[in-house]
C-alpha cells in the first residue's frame, strides 16, 4: 500500500512541478533545417514567411549544427555600406551561420533554460534556443521569460503541494468578496475544514503518505465545488471554502450555508483508490456567513476559527437557531435573569457546523 501511495505522490509532484515551472518542449515549435551549402539568396526567400524566426543549419559533410536568426540575416544582408545582399546572395549559408547556438534537452526546465539564455553575450542574448530531439525545434527567449514570470507569479499565490491558493491569496479573495456584497442582498460564506490527526498520521505512516492524503483532499475538494465557490489551503492541515449567496432571507441563508458545508464533506468522505481507509483522516468543520449586504473578512475568519477550535473539545449538541454573523452588531452582553434577551438577529452564530 505504501509503495502505491509513494508512486502516486511522486507522479503528482512531477506533474505539479511541470505545470509550475514548465519544461522547454512545451514552448518549442518545429524549425526548418537546411544544409550549409544552400545559397544565402534561397535562405532569404525562406525568411519571407513571417512565421519563420530562425533556421537550423546542418554542416554538409561535417558534424556542426548552427542557427540563423532573422535579425542576424537582416543585419548581414544590409551590410556596413549597404552592399551586403550583393556580396552574400550567392555565398553559402555557412557564411552567415552562428555555429555556437544554445542547444538544450526537450525536458530541461524553463527556469534553468531562461537563466542560461540571459547569461549569453549581448549580441546573442535574445536569439532563439534550439531544442534537440527527433526533430529540431526552437523556443524564443521572450516565451521563456514570459513563462518564467508566470511561474513565479503562480508560485507566490498557490501552494506548491496541493496547487490550491495560499492562505494570503485565499483571505485576499475573501476580502474582495466582502467588498462586492456591500449594499446588496448577497452574503459571504466561509467553510473551514480541519484535517484531524495529521501529525500522528505522518509519524506512523511517513510524510509521503501524509502529503498524498493532503493532495487527494485538495483535488477532490476543488473538483467538487459548485460554480462560483473556491477553495484554499490556509494552514498545514486546514482548508477554507468561500462562496457568495444570492439574495435570500436568513432561514434560507442558514440552510444554504450548511448545505455547502455538508456538500464539501460529502465529497471528501471515504478514501480514494490511492489512499488506504486506515490512513484516511477525519475532518472537522465550521461554517459562518454574513448578513445581507454587509461582511467583514476579519470577523468571518475570526468567528470561523473560533467555532472550529471550540468544536475540537465538545461533543455534538442539539441544534440551536442559527443567525447570520453581523460585523456591525455590538458584542452581546450577558442578560440578567429577569430581562428579555437581545434580539437574536443581532447575535453572532453559536452553533458549530
Amino acid at each position: 500500500m505504501h509503495d502505491e501511495i509513494s508512486e502516486v505522490a511522486r507522479h503528482r509532484q512531477v506533474r505539479g512541478g511541470a505545470r509550475l515551472a514548465g519544461i522547454v518542449t512545451d514552448l518549442a515549435r518545429p524549425v526548418d533545417v537546411v544544409g550549409s551549402s544552400m545559397p544565402v539568396g534561397q535562405l532569404e526567400v525562406m525568411f519571407r514567411n513571417p512565421e519563420v524566426t530562425c533556421v537550423v543549419v546542418v554542416e554538409d559533410g561535417g558534424t556542426r549544427t548552427g542557427v540563423i536568426m532573422r535579425s542576424g540575416l537582416t543585419a548581414a544582408l544590409t551590410g556596413r555600406l549597404g552592399y551586403g545582399r550583393a556580396v552574400l546572395e550567392r555565398r553559402p549559408t555557412s557564411a552567415v551561420t552562428d555555429w555556437n547556438p544554445m542547444v538544450v534537452h526537450p525536458h530541461d526546465a524553463v527556469s534553468a533554460v531562461a537563466t542560461r539564455a540571459m547569461e549569453r553575450a549581448d549580441d546573442h542574448r535574445y536569439d532563439d534556443v534550439l531544442v534537440a530531439g527527433d526533430r529540431w525545434a526552437s523556443a524564443s527567449t521572450a516565451d521563456l521569460m514570459r513563462s518564467l514570470v508566470a511561474a513565479l507569479a503562480d508560485r507566490s499565490t498557490h501552494d506548491p503541494q496541493t496547487r490550491l491558493p495560499t492562505r494570503a491569496a485565499t483571505w485576499h479573495s475573501l476580502a474582495r468578496r466582502c467588498e462586492l456584497v456591500r449594499g446588496t442582498g448577497t452574503r459571504v460564506v466561509v467553510v473551514l475544514l480541519d484535517v484531524r490527526g495529521m501529525a500522528a498520521l505522518n509519524a506512523r505512516h511517513g510524510f509521503t503518505v501524509g502529503d498524498t492524503v493532503l493532495v487527494e483532499l485538495a483535488a477532490r475538494m476543488s473538483g467538487g465545488l459548485p460554480r462560483g465557490c473556491e477553495a484554499g489551503r490556509v494552514d498545514g492541515d486546514r482548508f477554507a471554502v468561500l462562496a457568495t449567496l444570492p439574495p435570500m432571507d436568513d432561514i434560507q441563508a442558514a440552510a444554504s450555508a450548511d448545505h455547502l458545508r455538508r456538500h464539501v464533506l460529502a465529497n471528501l468522505a471515504g478514501p480514494s483508490g490511492a489512499v488506504d481507509a486506515l490512513v484516511w483522516p477525519e475532518l472537522r468543520s465550521s461554517v459562518v456567513w454574513s448578513v445581507a449586504g454587509s461582511a467583514s473578512s476579519e470577523e468571518l475568519v475570526r468567528e470561523a476559527e473560533s467555532r472550529l477550535t471550540r468544536s475540537a473539545g465538545q461533543a455534538e449538541r442539539p441544534a440551536r437557531p442559527e443567525v447570520p454573523l453581523d460585523p456591525a452588531a455590538p458584542a452581546p452582553q450577558p442578560a440578567a435573569p429577569a430581562q428579555r434577551p437581545p434580539d437574536a438577529a443581532a447575535l453572532p452564530l453559536r452553533r458549530v457546523g
